[in-house]
């Protein structure tokens, strides 16, 4: 039986007051469309809370948006977080539910040209909620000798290539704690090997930010970028290439970003591992290792510390605990 859904407290009366205008106008439309076709008060009102919920989540965390400008990616980061942080199935799909039909009235008004729902599959039967996953030191040190021990094993060209992809992928989307979509469309070109960051990447609200990784990122870099130079494997410019057999390979998808996480999360004993559990578990590592909050709400390109504290840091409960021991009574 799938456990019992649990609610998340995300509207907040003066912050639905500065949900995008262009968004706020939209939802009004969409009101009186659903007024004039006689949905009942309690149907219009159920939407309307779902749908408040999301925009208050985009106006924290994404930059404030325009629906208009999200694409699927932006409104999958939503409903995994929901998924996260207790909803099942059946609540999920009833979220689905809002957005889609929100969306589907857009379309038909002519106001978009793409429905991003139209990519986003559906949960086929109840399921029990998600836990977000923040990876310990440990189970970081087991994933690179998983690894590296992959990639010393590759007999072939090929395999080799995938392996040591698959090997960046995990530790540059923990160490950049870059979100899925800007790790997948990393291009070689945007990298600065000597100052260690990726330049120039179209963030949220259409903010252009950069990307710091670690030195250890930095010579996989070099590595995977030398091994297809020399074996003549082509990458149409992408890091992370979906084939290396043509001059305009693409970058990969964000559901085969997601397969990854699984391959490796399945190697440490973590099979629901998630794009955005890299994320979350680099702010936590790095925070929990003594770097200041405000520090790592930067590196996340947050626009204050509220969110990355209540969102994204797993505290130590072992510190507190510890402290708790010195004065307890």
């Amino acid at each position: 039986m799938a456990e019992k859904s649990r609610p998340i407290y995300l509207y907040d009366p003066q912050k639905a007051k500065l949900v995008n205008e262009e968004t706020l106008k939209l939802w009004r439309r969409y009101e009186i469309d659903m007024t004039l076709r006689e949905l009942s008060p309690k149907t219009i009102y159920g939407y309307q809370n779902d749908a408040f919920q999301w925009f208050i989540y985009i106006y924290e965390n994404q930059g404030n948006q325009s629906v208009k400008e999200l694409d699927e990616g932006d409104v999958e980061e939503f409903l995994f977080f929901c998924k996260q942080n207790g909803n099942n199935s059946r609540r999920m799909k009833r979220r689905m539910s809002t957005i889609s039909a929100f969306y589907k009235f857009l379309r038909k008004k002519r106001l978009i040209t793409e429905n991003p729902m139209e990519f986003i599959d559906r949960p086929k039967k109840d399921t029990d909620v998600t836990t977000q996953t923040y990876l310990t030191k440990e189970q970081v040190a087991e994933m690179r000798r998983i690894l590296q021990e992959n990639v010393d094993s590759a007999d072939d060209p090929r395999a080799k290539n995938d392996a040591m992809m698959l090997q960046l992928y995990a530790l540059f989307s923990l160490s950049t704690m870059a979100r899925v979509n800007a790790v997948r469309n990393t291009r070689w070109d945007a990298i600065d090997f000597e100052n260690r960051m990726v330049l120039g990447v179209l963030e949220k609200e259409q903010r252009v930010v950069d990307l710091m990784f670690n030195e250890e990122v930095k010579e996989l870099l070099l590595a995977l970028k030398k091994f297809r130079e020399e074996n003549e494997l082509m990458d149409g410019g992408y890091v992370f290439a979906i084939s290396t057999s043509k001059e305009d390979a693409q970058p990969i998808s964000a559901s085969t970003a997601d397969k990854w996480c699984k391959k490796i999360g399945k190697m440490i004993g973590e099979p629901t591992l998630h794009p955005h559990d890299f994320r979350h578990s680099g702010a936590t590592l790095l925070k929990n290792a003594g770097m200041s909050l405000e520090d790592v709400s930067s590196l996340l390109n947050h626009m204050g510390t509220d969110v990355t504290k209540k969102f994204y840091i797993k505290e130590d409960k072992s510190k507190l605990s510890a402290e708790k021991d010195k004065f307890e009574i």
